[in-house]
Order: C-alpha cells, then structure tokens, then sequence
C-alpha cells in the first residue's frame, strides 16, 4: 500500500499530542500532511519541529466556535478525487466532512480515521454541537477501511458503539528517537529518604484540575514538593489557590513554559508525575510517555472514555485511579522511598516494553504492511 496522505486540522505539528502523532507518522511515511491551519499560524510563525515531508493549507471558512470547513479549491479537489489512502485525524467535523467524501467518492479507496478522543460535554450550546458531532462521527467511522486509536480503553469503547472489531486497531503514541535516547539515560530513582517530588505537565486550564492535585497533597503530613510546568488562562487561579491552602511560603513552584532541555531536567529530579485530568478529551497524556521513559511513575485517573489511567497502570501501585484516592497514594509515594524505587523501574520497563520506538514502528509496520 502507498504511504497514505494525512489530514488534520491544526498546523504546524509539534503543539499539541494530535500534531506530535501526525508529525511521527509523516516522518516514517513522508507523505503530504493537508490541514485546516484553525489558528492561522501557517502565514507568519516558524515550525515547531523540521519537517522532511511536504505540508499543503487547505482553505477553510471562518472558525464558528471550533466549527471549521473546508472550502471548495484545488488542493481539496486533488485530495478528493486521488485514489492514495487518506488518513484523517479526529476529533474535528471538517477532517470528518472530507473523510466521508473521499469514501463516497471512490468506495475502494483505503480510507483511515485515527480517533484520537471522545469528545466531553461542554457547558451550553457546545454541549449540543459536539454532541451532535460525536453522534455523527460514530456513525461514520464503522464504514471507513479501518479506525486506528491510542489505547485498548478507546477501542473497546469504539467496539461498544457500533464499529467492528476487525476495524478497530490500537496505535499508542510515542516519542521521537532524541527524546527516548536522553529519556533513557536518566538514572532511575534512589531508595534515599528525601521529601517527595511531585511533577505536574500541561496546560493550566480548567479540566487539567490540578486544583485537585493542590487539594490532594495539602491532607499529606509529609514533606513535600511540587513543580508546575505549562502556562495557560487558570495559572492565576491555581496560585490564588496554592496561597490559599499553603501560605506563601509554600512548596509549590510554578515554573510556566520550559524548553526541552528544561524539561528534561525537570523530570530528572521528579519522584512522580500527576496528570488529574477529569475529561475525556484528555485521552492519553504523551507526557506519561515521557515520565516513563525517564523512569517516573505517572499517575492519572480512569474513565471508560480515555486512556489515560491505562497508560502508566502500574502493577506494584494498586489503586482505584479515582480522585478521592489521590492522596492516599500520595502519602504511600511519601512514606516509602523504597516504593518510588521499584515503581521508577517498572514505569521504565513498561515504557520499553509498551511504548518505546522500535515497539510503536513494529505496530505501525503490521497495520499499513
């Protein structure tokens, strides 16, 4: 089979974990990557990562909330009537819209979904539209050539409603070759008897709930430490909320946007990664990948709807992954160097086990052979 031609509806890859997941496939494909550009960077802002492969905007309707269109071109065109496969990333009605044409238009055509999500409920009138939205998309993907998605949670969910199971394939994300190489390297956690270090990744918004995580480590007795890396509208919020509960000589540190290098010396000196996501469309956490990989156990919470529990289940941590035990494992993580040990070198196994490079590209190799 040709490699297939990818679209999306973010440009440029590299900011989010759907454009991470599309630049790691169009590096091994080298394949044209078509998208929406939704936040109008193409025109003005360098990429976040050196492309190889050739990349085309293709020209869309003004965004109606998060509603984006293509419009008739010729680019459109030459994707629509190419008999090459297509592979569309979801969740977004456009890349749906074009999806579905290209199916109608030559039923034989290898056309792909990659279901990267559920969509949550929104408050309002968003509540209605991605609803409407998802009712649709499940509707549509059981009749493409197959739906590939991140983890078994996701596809059993699929399987659930409606699409069949021979369709539905499992592709974890995974990260690029310099990062596991300088992952790796980290040495794995010391059995030292030393406060605990408590690593928080993303985006400082509502449903990342790391008001949760405050709340959780404020019950410990514990010394301990938190770093906050990301940047985003909550971040005043959370510190009006870390002073509330800690005083203002707390153990909170917020660190906003870090580089990669920044980053890695982060997650060096971290004992564990929490992620207390509370929705479905945080689905997989790339950055659990990377916790892992650097020898940290991550901690997330489990929904029927997204794989982020799945990802860094940890068999030497039994817990419900629910948020009122979030603190009771905390205090384990506390109390037990000896613990953070022997879960550092399982996170690191089941990383090279599960997720690691040459893993992901014997996946990606039996899906597309």
């Amino acid at each position: 089979m040709d490699s297939p031609a990818q679209l999306m509806r973010e440009w440029p890859p590299g900011y989010g974990g759907v454009e991470r997941v599309a630049h790691a496939l169009a590096s091994e494909w080298g394949a044209t990557v078509f998208s929406f550009d939704a936040q109008s960077r193409s025109a003005d802002e360098l990429d976040a990562l050196p492309v190889s492969y050739p990349r085309v905007v293709l020209p869309a309707s003004p965004p109606l909330g998060r509603l984006l269109l293509p419009l008739p071109s010729r680019a459109l065109w030459s994707l629509l009537l190419s008999r090459r496969p297509l592979y569309g990333h979801l969740p977004s009605p456009g890349v749906l819209l074009v999806l579905l044409l290209a199916r109608l238009l030559h039923p034989r055509r290898p056309v792909f979904a990659h279901w990267h999500c559920f969509v949550a409920p929104e408050p309002g009138s968003k509540n209605r539209l991605f609803a409407a939205y998802q009712w649709l998309a499940l509707r549509v993907v059981p009749h493409l050539t197959k739906v590939i998605t991140t983890s078994p949670v996701l596809a059993k969910e699929l399987i659930r409603c409606g699409c069949q199971p021979a369709r539905v394939a499992v592709l974890p994300c995974c990260l690029n070759p310099e990062q596991e190489k300088a992952l790796l390297e980290l040495p794995s956690r010391s059995a030292k008897a030393m406060p605990l270090r408590v690593l928080f990744i993303g985006r400082l918004d509502s449903y990342k709930r790391l008001d949760w995580l405050l709340e959780a480590l404020a019950l410990l007795k514990e010394p301990w430490s938190l770093a906050v890396v990301g940047d985003g509208p909550r971040r005043r919020a959370f510190e009006e909320l870390t002073t509330t509960l800690f005083g203002a000589s707390s153990a909170v540190t917020f660190l906003g946007r870090l580089d990669e290098a920044e980053k890695l010396a982060e997650l060096a000196l971290a004992d564990v990664l929490v992620l207390p996501s509370d929705r479905s469309t945080e689905a997989f956490g790339i950055v659990q990948l990377e916790a892992m990989a650097a020898g940290i156990p991550s901690l997330a919470f489990q929904n029927k709807r997204s794989g982020m529990g799945w990802v860094g289940q940890l068999s030497g941590l039994p817990w419900s992954q629910q948020p009122e035990e979030l603190s009771l494992v905390l205090h384990q993580l506390a109390t037990s160097p000896a613990l953070r040990k022997a879960l550092s070198l399982e996170a690191r196994d089941r990383y090279l086990n599960l997720f690691a490079r040459k893993v992901w590209l014997q996946v990606l190799d039996s899906l597309f052979s």
